[in-house]
């Protein structure tokens, strides 16, 4: 069985942007960053794409198949190739791409810093029950993938700040630890225009790791009323 693909090439540089066709070899068990790495290594050397892990959980190497966010390490080819069609891969969306399916990941980098993505704690200890603990999982399991931040169609207005943002301000609202509770709260209404989500549920559709933030965004809105 052969897998084929058309993956979308582009370097700024040079001002070349178009669609590539190759065809792999299927093999037991492959994932899209595998045929990748076989494009690289047998086809095309100069083929570019992140991946740091093989166990779908760093995000780095998140790509569009066929017009979703999926990460390239997770999501297996067999039901593709089944298909016998070929599939398109593209970088994610909304992205500066660096070249072909490498983007620039510095806005959401600064965002984070923005919004002190991180847990501030105060000078008194203080122990999460186990019920609480299970409550802030599922905010806590974002990978920093970017899927729902490049599916989410209100990403185009500027100062949305986009459900990466608001899932990780609701762990922090949850968070007893945490001393900038009402910060956090203007940081979503006023600095992120947290009532301009949309509500169309897209972000959870294509979240590996089910963080659903369209979720946990109406649960921010809860809090700030």
């Amino acid at each position: 069985m052969i897998l084929r693909l058309s993956i979308r090439r582009e370097d700024p540089e040079s001002g070349i942007c178009n669609y590539q066709d190759f065809e792999i070899p299927y093999e037991d068990g492959m994932t899209f960053l595998t045929a990748l790495q076989r494009i690289k290594e047998y086809q095309d050397e100069t083929l570019t794409f992140r991946h740091f892990c093989r166990a779908g959980i760093c995000g780095t190497c998140t790509i569009y198949i066929n017009g979703f966010p999926k990460l390239a390490c997770k999501e297996q080819v067999l039901p593709y190739v089944l298909l016998e069609k070929r599939v398109v891969i593209e970088p994610l969306r909304g992205f500066k791409v660096i070249k072909d399916l490498a983007v620039d990941n510095d806005k959401i980098i600064k965002k984070l810093k923005e919004i002190h993505g991180w847990v501030r704690t105060g000078s008194d200890e203080c122990r999460i029950p186990p019920d609480l603990s299970r409550k802030l999982e599922s905010a806590a399991d974002c990978i920093l993938c970017l899927a729902c931040q490049s599916y989410c169609p209100q990403v185009l207005e500027e100062n949305y700040a986009g459900p990466l943002i608001f899932a990780k301000l609701y762990r922090f609202l949850e968070d007893p630890r945490d001393k900038d509770r009402e910060e956090r709260l203007v940081q979503a209404v006023e600095k992120g225009n947290l009532y301009h989500c949309l509500s169309c549920n897209k972000c959870n559709h294509v979240c590996p790791k089910e963080v659903e933030p369209a979720t946990l965004i109406r649960k921010v809105m809860v809090y700030s009323r």
